[in-house]
């Protein structure tokens, strides 16, 4: 199926607000229940469509979990959120978003009221149990027995029942729910403290400087599975403002109890760490949800000269969520969440892919922007599943490949284009990634505020990068919608692979800089006023990309980080020594330490010698064989923090 562009779809919908079916494939248009509720609509068909897995899973176990749609919802068929995307063209985002709330909640409430009876009944019979209401999404998930599987299809208004997949729900957490008080900061000094490589690369410091936008009332949640606390997180946490912290009740009233900084709706709790970490551990698994936050909207602290935030004034919340992701979209958009990274990727997900996608798409006009990193996975597995569930979500996930700091595309980094050919969603082939930023050897931040300068990488956090650039966009102008925001930020890339649109760089490097003065652009345009200072290209909009190759000229390679309990350690290797040589060979990059240790290993050498600078002391080691217990990285002429 030929590929179309949003803008280019967009252009081929023609509807009235208010009208009936836009096409044949549409279904049928429900006209507003209620005052300042929005038009829904029907899944179009007949009778149950039911997962064709779930045939074979409800022979093989005594009960299985299952979710379930009813046919009225927001956005009726695949094609739904590009037609009524067009029809919401020209409303404020915060307009459309307290809209498409009340309608959905309204919406699930109706629906509720008709099959609460029978759905009673089914769970007083042991048909049903662990029983949940869906309202970002007209339905519900829960555990059926086989007769119990035939009766929820007799429900009034089921349309499709998928056969449910998600994770485990991971460790507890440790402790209690955090409860940090709120932090008096002296006002925003883009000069105040250093800022990492990425930050001036895609130009996130001229937007503070120039614009004066600095993600200031933006809301960033991360989803993710750990999550820790220091002075370069706590002052930008989320506080719930209809939560007393860590008290042990459920002040406003939504069930959940110490949701003040986020929740772990897999253990039902406020809690949100589950693996403590020691104030100079790079740990980059339990660091994970941390790291990810920060680079969003990290700020400095007193007596910690490092900020890695690209939003240094927006706010993050934590979600840790295996299991019940509706709850936690459902919670972020009450919250009034912005954008919403996802650090997690599943394969396999056949018809369920379905589900994801249409909570998303309609948890898109709640004014959420889902992000994702474009996964790791290029390497082991073949293109089109490359990029998996939710970054292969269409026109509502965001999804950023990586490139390394001199712009090469790097290698893990999972390619598009995606297909999607599902019972609900009939797209075919999909142009993915949108954009890149960077995911390899990026500095790691410290829970006692010092820094390694790298060491870190992966797809995770690119996606954070674009959540970092949208928060900035939207700090600018916070009635921006999805598919305006889109535009403007694939339009504003900077091309670093093959001319134009490619699938492993999208197109391009994110420009934050570029991104917000259009935004600003747009919106005093709509404003009425003056659109001229921020009209036109400027000198150094641009990455100098000749300029970056002699800035990234190698001058040492040298240790990032340390494991824990290796040999490196217990020799008194420190971070930030030199590698000058191992086995006699001179170590000018890091591909010249992996050379050396392979030719050591294939030489079966039981002991290596390797030589370190610390300052004007010169350290001659004597190793055994194998891992030396470090993380090493190249040192440029052009430093990790200014």
């Amino acid at each position: 199926m030929k590929t179309l562009t949003f803008a280019a779809a967009l252009l081929g919908i023609v509807l009235a607000v208010g009208a009936g079916p836009v096409d044949a494939r549409a279904g049928k248009r429900v006209p507003p229940k209620g005052k300042g509720l929005l038009a829904t609509e029907m899944i179009p068909g007949k009778g149950v469509w039911l997962d064709p897995v779930l045939e074979t899973r409800i022979q093989k176990a005594p009960r299985v979990r299952v979710t379930v749609w009813f046919a009225e919802q927001l956005l009726s068929d695949g094609k739904a959120y590009l037609r009524r995307a067009k029809e919401f063209t020209g409303r404020k985002r915060g307009e459309l978003r307290e809209a498409t709330i009340k309608t959905l909640r309204a919406l699930s409430d109706r629906t509720w009221k008709k099959v609460k009876g029978k759905i009673d009944k089914l769970i007083e019979d042991g048909g049903l149990r662990n029983v949940e209401q869906h309202w970002v999404i007209n339905g519900f998930s829960g555990g059926v027995t086989k007769d119990g599987l035939d009766a929820v299809k007799k429900l009034p208004g089921v349309r499709k029942i998928f056969a449910t997949r998600f994770g485990g729900g991971g460790p507890k957490p440790q402790g209690d729910p955090q409860g940090y008080a709120e932090i008096t900061r002296p006002s925003f000094d883009p000069e105040r403290y250093q800022h990492p490589w990425y930050v001036r690369s895609l130009m996130a410091d001229r937007v503070w400087r120039e614009f004066a936008v600095t993600g200031k009332g933006t809301l960033n949640v991360v989803h993710d599975f750990n999550f820790l606390f220091s002075p370069n997180s706590i002052p930008n946490a989320y506080r719930n403002p209809g939560e007393i912290p860590a008290n042990g009740k459920d002040d406003d009233g939504n069930g959940l109890i110490d949701d003040y900084h986020g929740y772990n709706f897999d253990h039902a709790t406020g809690a949100l760490t589950s693996a403590p970490v020691g104030p100079d551990e790079t740990n980059g698994q339990k660091m994970h949800g941390f790291m990810c936050g920060a680079i969003v909207c990290g700020v400095g602290a007193k007596d910690r000269p490092y900020e890695l935030g690209l939003a240094p004034e927006a706010r993050w919340a934590g979600v840790i969520s295996g299991r019940r992701l509706e709850a936690a979209i459902e919670w972020a958009i009450l919250q009034g969440a912005d954008t919403y990274s996802m650090s997690f990727s599943k394969p396999g997900e056949e018809e369920y892919r379905s589900h994801r996608r249409k909570v998303m798409e309609q948890a898109s006009f709640c004014g959420v922007f889902f992000v994702s990193g474009a996964g790791n996975f290029a390497l082991q597995t073949k293109v089109p599943v490359q990029m998996r569930q939710p970054e292969d979500i269409p026109e509502v996930v965001f999804s950023a490949a990586g490139v390394q700091r001199d712009l090469s595309r790097t290698a893990f980094s999972s390619k598009g284009p995606v297909e999607w050919q599902t019972e609900h969603y009939t797209d075919g082939t999909v142009n993915k990634p949108e954009v890149c930023a960077f995911n390899a050897n990026l500095p790691f931040l410290k829970m006692n505020g010092q820094v390694t300068e790298g060491g870190l990488g992966g797809n995770s956090f690119a996606g954070p990068m674009f959540c970092g650039t949208i928060a900035l966009m939207l700090s600018a102008d916070p009635d921006l919608l999805p598919w305006d925001l889109k535009e403007i930020i694939t339009s504003t890339a900077m091309d670093v692979a093959a001319k134009g649109y490619d699938f492993e760089t999208g197109h391009g490097l994110i420009n934050c800089y570029r991104a917000v003065k259009e935004v600003l652009r747009r919106r005093a345009k709509r404003e009425g006023k003056p659109t001229k200072p921020y009209e036109g290209r400027t000198k150094d909009d641009v990455l100098d990309v000749k300029a970056l190759a002699d800035q990234l000229e190698i001058v040492a390679v040298v240790v990032q980080r340390m494991g824990p309990k290796g040999q490196a350690q217990a020799l008194g290797v420190e971070v930030g020594d030199q590698l000058i040589s191992y086995n006699q060979q001179p170590i000018k990059r890091r591909a010249d330490l992996q050379a050396a240790k392979k030719a050591a290993d294939d030489a079966k050498l039981e002991t290596v010698q390797v030589v370190l600078q610390r300052g004007d002391k010169t350290l001659e080691l004597t190793f055994k064989a194998g891992r030396l217990g470090i993380g090493a990285g190249e040192r440029y002429k052009e430093p990790v923090f200014k």
